[in-house]
């Protein structure tokens, strides 16, 4: 006998995104034979108006989030530059065709 009504059937929302510091990059992508979508090199400009650009994208973990019913596409990444490892992560907003990087450090 089947008692639920549905009601957690949906995918549960992340309410209003937390980090503040996004800021909007070019992202090239890999698309593999299952259709999953893997960001290979992004491009950013800083505050000074130069661009950087990141070819080594190692990606962590990819999560698919709702933040206030709009889908997300979240990946948790590195890069090495020099000898310091930045971590980052990458936002894919699929409804606009739009990529957000938020740095976990200060430090790019």
């Amino acid at each position: 006998m089947n008692m639920g009504i549905g009601t957690n059937t949906r995918k549960p929302d992340e309410g209003q995104m937390k980090r503040k510091n996004l800021r909007e990059v070019a992202c090239g992508v890999w698309f593999t034979s299952k259709g999953t979508v893997m960001p290979k090199m992004i491009k950013y400009q800083d505050d000074e108006g130069t661009i950087h650009s990141i070819a080594q994208i190692h990606v962590q973990s990819r999560d698919m989030k709702y933040y206030c019913g709009i889908p997300i596409h979240e990946y948790r990444c590195s890069t090495v530059a020099g000898d310091q490892e930045y971590l980052f992560r990458l936002y894919y907003y699929a409804e606009e065709n739009r990529w957000k990087i938020s740095w976990e450090s200060e430090g790019k």
